[in-house]
């Protein structure tokens, strides 16, 4: 859990709100999104390019990228996309995120 809210909070620049070792809250704008420990199995939620991304909007996808390798990320590239470009990445649990710039 130390090194996911250290990834949130230092690589993406996302508040914390509650913090616990099985359940932390992070503000994503007026939303929030919990973390919490698997019930069960290993490896990540979710897999790149297939299945549900978190998705967040950034105003400067370059200048995060390196914040997001620097964290313990992944970054699986940038592409275009109707309006914008999106860089698709991975936190250091390999859960997949999309941070999407407008153009």
């Amino acid at each position: 859990m130390a090194r996911a809210i250290a990834f949130y909070r230092d690589a993406l620049g996302l508040r914390v709100g509650f913090e616990s070792p099985h359940w932390t809250e992070i503000s994503v704008g007026d939303a929030v999104i919990a973390l919490h420990s698997r019930l069960g199995g290993s490896g990540p939620c979710g897999e790149v390019g297939r299945g549900w991304y978190m998705g967040v909007v950034c105003d400067d996808v370059e200048s995060l990228r390196p914040r997001i390798v620097a964290g313990g990320g992944t970054d699986h590239g940038l592409h275009d996309v109707p309006g914008g470009v999106v860089l698709t990445f991975t936190d250091p649990d390999g859960n997949p995120i999309q941070a999407f710039q407008a153009k």
